[in-house]
């Protein structure tokens, strides 16, 4: 199975650690797309991966900025990374091991970089539960790229819940959605994440709430690991391996 990674960046100071992630994986992937959303082409360097530069400006947002990777794309399926995020070195084996025609998530490592904790994020999954929550951590996620294009990509007029929205939309559309448990992802966020401006997260939810036609209250991923209404769903992450 071939893997098309997708990295958009607005912090190209962090692409190295992401990078360096891929590069350790066991089953390589057949290319990395980079694009500089808001910036010129970045010079990556000597990396021994099949890699591929682009830069836009002005900025397209990550919705957009996402759809013209998958656009570049040339493998049969798509694997997602954000450019604070890692993956550990089984996560593409494990996605080859049981995706097909649909979408394959694992579970992650909730690293908060400011507080310094790491905790796992990993919930039971069923169809219905997309539409009382999120469990599905974009940089966990491979997607055929025909599933993909079924339902047009991401959104781009979404420049936050575009991933749940996609989400959504595919199960809607009778794409097969999956999970593999185990944490072999670590999802990163900081003061300069995307999710920590409150007001336009809260903001865009509303959008996506009324679009959906979801009677849900505003969660983060961090909010989840604690809260009671998912306890019965919420699992240990166990077995995953390192934690650092």
């Amino acid at each position: 199975m071939r893997f098309s990674v997708l990295i958009p960046t607005t912090r190209p100071d962090l692409l190295p650690r992401a990078l360096r992630s891929v590069e350790a994986q066991s089953v390589p992937p057949a290319e990395v797309l980079v694009l500089h959303d808001g910036g010129p082409r970045i010079e990556l360097g000597q990396w021994p991966l099949p890699l591929q530069s682009y830069g836009i400006q002005p900025r397209l947002g990550p919705a957009l900025a996402r759809n013209m990777l998958a656009a570049a794309a040339s493998a049969e399926h798509l694997a997602f990374l954000d450019d604070d995020d890692e993956w550990l070195p089984l996560h593409l084996a494990h996605l080859s091991e049981a995706l097909a025609d649909g979408l394959l998530f694992t579970d992650a490592w909730l690293h908060h970089e400011g507080e310094g904790w790491t905790r796992p994020f990993a919930f039971r999954f069923t169809p219905q539960l997309l539409r009382r929550t999120n469990p599905i951590i974009l940089s966990t996620v491979g997607v055929s790229r025909a599933a993909f294009w079924r339902v047009g990509g991401f959104d781009p007029s979404l420049r936050r819940y575009e991933a749940w929205d996609l989400f959504l939309r595919l199960q809607e559309a009778g794409v097969p959605l999956g999970r593999r448990a185990g944490p072999d992802v670590r999802y990163r966020f900081s003061r300069r994440s995307l999710t920590a401006d409150d007001e336009a997260m809260a903001e865009a939810f509303s959008v996506f709430r009324a679009r959906h036609h979801l009677d849900i209250e505003r969660k983060s991923f961090a909010s989840m690991l604690d809260d009671p209404d998912l306890a019965e769903i919420r699992e240990a992450g166990e077995g995953a391996g390192d934690r650092s």
